[in-house]
């Protein structure tokens, strides 16, 4: 492993790995940061807006003399890289991804990256503000700032790559949240995934409806709140559900129970308890909000590596150390 600072390859320059790109050449801390997409058209757009200084073409040379890889590829595309490039990674070098679905990648990485490669599962969650989807346009440097960064070494995974991940997330402007994989997928299906299949309900409850040709003309803000998650849609999304389709079936019910119980609200009458639950329900996000808009989570997973002396000295040396930013 490199004693200065790291090559990094990024591969996937969407969006996430795009803005990955921006913020580590922001802060200076790695000697290169290399890109590899398989669209010609993200590459060269990486590459122009600066989240790449390089491109490679072909993933194998892109990623054979990296110190850290950052797969950032839709899910459907993380195995066959994982098999494509494990044969020629660096001793000790670094993985790590950022699909938002944990179990089956860290399944992959056991099966298809050699044991002297230290796996991270990650899944970067952007702060308040972000927008979490879209092509590499939408990156910013900024993109993380003051989100999460979910973290989930595997069982081989030194003490000194679980530090880099949790100082890459510092970089990225987000704190480190360590859980277990099957905890992750469990939190994100409810906030994530279920969100953009209650869209797909409500927008083909209503194109199916023989009124649609009227409830289009009709249908404003609200409306397009609630199915805004439709509009950018991914070939690995059905893969991610159906993965992850135990804990989905679990929030699907509770849902569906919820709903069911505004339901009997309505129909009998109940104006007072339908008017607390949306009390109760705006107190609540008025909470969140504010914590997240601060970055401050009072409860729930531990959000800090257990104290240690820093490893980053003997792993990196100082120069991955995120650079204090000038005072005006």
């Amino acid at each position: 492993m490199s004693a200065t600072k790291p090559r990094i390859t990024i591969v996937g320059l969407g969006q996430v790995g795009a803005s990955m790109g921006l913020a580590l050449r922001q802060a200076e801390v790695a000697s290169a940061v290399i890109g590899h997409d398989r669209e010609r058209s993200a590459s060269d757009q990486a590459k122009k807006m600066g989240a790449v200084e390089r491109i490679h073409w072909n993933l194998v040379s892109a990623c054979e003399e990296a110190d850290l890889i950052i797969v950032s590829t839709p899910l459907d595309g993380i195995e066959d890289t994982f098999q494509a490039i494990g044969p020629y990674l660096r001793p000790d070098c670094v993985v790590i991804d950022t699909a938002s679905l944990k179990a089956p990648v860290m399944a992959w990485a056991a099966e298809h990256l050699p044991p002297q490669v230290h796996f991270i599962g990650g899944d970067p969650i952007p702060g308040r503000g972000s927008q979490g989807q879209g092509g590499v346009d939408t990156a910013r440097a900024d993109l993380f700032q003051g989100g999460l960064f979910c973290l989930m070494p595997s069982p081989t995974a030194g003490a000194e790559s679980v530090q880099l991940a949790s100082e890459l997330a510092s970089i990225l402007g987000a704190k480190p949240l360590f859980l277990d994989a099957e905890e992750h997928d469990g939190l994100l299906a409810a906030v994530d995934h279920l969100p953009v299949l209650l869209a797909l309900t409500t927008m083909e409850t209503m194109i199916s409806q023989p009124a649609w040709r009227e409830l289009r003309k009709v249908a404003g803000p609200a409306f397009e709140a609630s199915t805004d998650l439709v509009s950018v849609p991914s070939a690995a999304q059905s893969d991610l559900y159906l993965l992850n389709k135990s804990n989905l079936l679990r929030w699907i019910d509770n849902y569906s129970a919820s709903l069911q119980s505004i339901r009997e609200l309505l129909v009998q009458d109940q104006a007072e308890e339908l008017m607390g639950r949306f009390g109760r329900a705006v107190q609540e996000w008025n909470h969140w909000m504010a914590d997240r808009s601060e970055g401050q989570w009072m409860e729930g997973p531990r959000t800090e590596m257990p104290e240690r002396p820093s490893m980053m000295d003997t792993f990196f040396g100082t120069f991955w150390r995120r650079k204090p930013k000038k005072e005006a």
